[in-house]
């Protein structure tokens, strides 16, 4: 009588990777704490315990002691992203979104910083990249993705003026791995900068603050707003040059109900493409802004190229709320503003634009990957094969 067969072994259970993006109900998503919050991918994926695909093997790729390459799916472009935050009033808000739509990897960033109350910018970090989404209808494409920018905030403005009379900036930041486009749109003082390798830093966002805008001055005074400076208890102007009624100090933002229609919810937009070699792109609210220049970000990020973005977005946080304590210890260590930032750090990780597969020699080493991007296929046969006289891995 034969043997009974040995029971099948349990599936092993679905890990997300480290460091990945917020998901969406979209397939293809990571999450950024584990909380995949879309139905996941379609029935016909499988995915491996790392949250990657399995790569198919063909039959000359059989796992034996005789196998010297295996085929390894790679992207020439790779993004890591992390942010940062320290809170004193709770109205800055963030939201992160990582896809894949037609074979084009998409990630999108959000920073909404809240005035008047935090009401507008939780508003948008809840609703906002949905309605961004929902309005690109899977198009991947810059015209695409400025559109649904637009139709976003629109839609975000009118949302909340129904429901408070909070305000808040907008930054949206598109990356487009396989094109190497980055598409922004924003509103308000909330910046965006792209730090090359090597270089001056880059603006990608406009400045809508009346204090710096000299068209959204002429604009605002043409529809008969006024623009003046609040007063301190002394009576003498103090601040920034604001505009009345509402005392907002930008004008073009979501929500500002008692403002009226001299606040404008209309983005600027723009695409750009990546440098050849790379580079990093901040975004962050003007609790970073206020208190370094661009260049001392640009210089911070460089200093910290060796550590994580998780680190390098914390660094640059700490070098922020020192700089605005290095002549006042009162409070030392805590922020004067919410301060938020996002890191994104794009790496060319084979050499070049395009997509396409790429073969590398798993025993070999030295060559163009960075073997915590492989899957766990591929690390386990490695392993195997070191066990075996194979030589070291990659």
């Amino acid at each position: 009588v034969a043997p009974p067969p040995a029971p099948a072994r349990p599936p092993s259970p679905i890990k997300p990777l480290k460091g990945g993006l917020k998901g969406d109900n979209l397939p293809h998503c990571q999450s950024l704490k584990g909380e995949d919050r879309g139905p996941g991918r379609p029935p016909d994926k499988q995915i491996l315990r790392d949250g990657t695909d399995p790569l198919p093997l063909s039959s000359s790729d059989t796992c034996s002691e005789g196998v010297s390459h295996l085929p390894l799916l790679l992207p020439p472009w790779t993004c890591e992203c992390a942010e940062a935050q320290r809170d004193l009033k709770g109205e800055d808000c963030f939201d992160s979104r990582r896809l894949v739509w037609g074979g084009e990897e998409v990630v999108v960033m959000l920073v909404a910083d809240g005035h008047g109350g935090g009401e507008a910018s939780r508003h948008c970090r809840d609703h906002l990249l949905d309605c961004y989404l929902a309005s690109a209808a899977g198009d991947p494409s810059a015209p695409s993705l400025l559109r649904a920018g637009v139709a976003a905030c629109h839609r975000m403005h009118e949302e909340v003026v129904g429901m408070t009379t909070a305000g808040s900036t907008i930054t949206i930041v598109a990356l487009n791995l396989a094109r190497l486009e980055l598409s922004v749109c924003n509103l308000g003082d909330s910046e965006a900068w792209l730090v090359p390798r090597s270089g001056s830093p880059s603006r990608l966002t406009e400045d809508h603050r009346l204090d710096s805008s000299e068209p959204e001055r002429q604009r605002v005074r043409g529809m008969g707003g006024h623009l003046a400076h609040a007063k301190n208890r002394a009576g003498d102007p103090a601040g920034p040059l604001r505009l009345w009624p509402g005392g907002v100090a930008q004008a073009r933002s979501v929500g500002d109900a008692d403002v009226g229609k001299y606040i404008l919810p209309a983005p600027d937009v723009r695409t750009l493409p990546l440098p050849a070699g790379g580079c990093d792109v901040v975004v962050a609210s003007d609790g970073l802004w206020d208190a370094l220049y661009p260049s001392h970000v640009a210089a911070a990020l460089r200093q910290t190229k060796s550590l994580t973005p998780e680190g390098s977005a914390a660094h640059v946080i700490d070098r922020a709320i020192n700089q605005r304590h290095a002549y006042d210890c009162d409070g030392y260590l805590q922020p004067r503003d919410d301060t938020t930032v996002i890191v994104l750090r794009i790496r060319s990780s084979g050499g070049g634009g395009g997509g396409g597969d790429v073969r590398g020699d798993v025993r070999g080493g030295g060559g163009l990957f960075d073997p915590s991007l492989r899957s766990t296929a591929l690390r386990e046969e490695e392993r195997r094969l070191e066990r075996r006289g194979g030589g070291g891995g990659a």
